[in-house]
């Protein structure tokens, strides 16, 4: 008895480890999140990266996602909410901050890309008016 007590103590916290590091690599993919958004914000004042939310104004409002550290547990954890111009926050699970995180990460290369094309078209614009 006393075996397969430990047993269910080594495999739950083996299970425990690699669910750290799940949420470990997504803190991760969150921060080079944030490096796009803040190097994209400086461009245009349609994205936001402040503190620890990234904001994307579009018409109908504005959407973000928050990371926050969770201090009710000894270990380095974060919590992460989309957030709303209407006020909702919904708490996302990994599965969907997974989601979240890359339907902003896309969209943030598609603004770079879009940028980088409106400033090439200025330049040459400019630079055919010369």
């Amino acid at each position: 008895m006393k075996k397969l007590a430990l047993l269910l103590l080594v495999l739950c916290s083996g299970l425990a480890t690699q669910a750290q590091e799940d949420w470990t690599i997504l803190s991760e993919q969150y921060d080079t999140l944030y490096s796009l958004a803040t190097e994209v914000g400086k461009e245009t004042d349609k994205v936001i990266a402040h503190g620890n939310v990234i904001s994307i104004v579009k018409n109908t409002g504005t959407t973000s996602v928050q990371k926050k550290r969770d201090n009710s547990v000894p270990v380095e954890f974060y919590d992460y909410q989309l957030l709303t111009s209407t006020g909702r926050q919904i708490p996302l699970d990994k599965m969907n901050t997974e989601k979240v995180i890359e339907k902003f990460q896309n969209v943030l290369v598609k603004v770079k890309a879009s940028l980088k094309n409106d400033q090439r078209d200025e330049v040459e614009g400019i630079l055919n008016s010369l």
